[in-house]
């Protein structure tokens, strides 16, 4: 069993075994899915963790299609 404080602002730290366990990076980004009584957390892939994954079919960078990405959809 782990425990942790929260902070005023709403912040928690996670123990180091759960974050590598569960692949939580450090500034790395998470999901949150509600339960009933619980919250999950799930590590969330960055599109730049994508970079030199995949072979693009035109000469924008993955950082120029990030930006692209984060003007046209908001995050949930």
């Amino acid at each position: 069993m782990y425990a942790g404080t929260i902070t005023q602002k709403g912040q928690i730290t996670i123990p180091l075994a759960l974050r590598e366990k569960f692949g939580l990076k450090l500034y790395g980004r998470a999901r949150f899915e509600p339960g009933d009584g619980y919250i999950k957390i799930y590590p969330q892939e960055d599109i730049l963790d994508m970079a030199g994954k995949l072979i693009p079919k035109s000469r924008k960078t993955i950082a120029k299609a990030r930006g692209v990405f984060e003007r046209k959809y908001k995050r949930f």
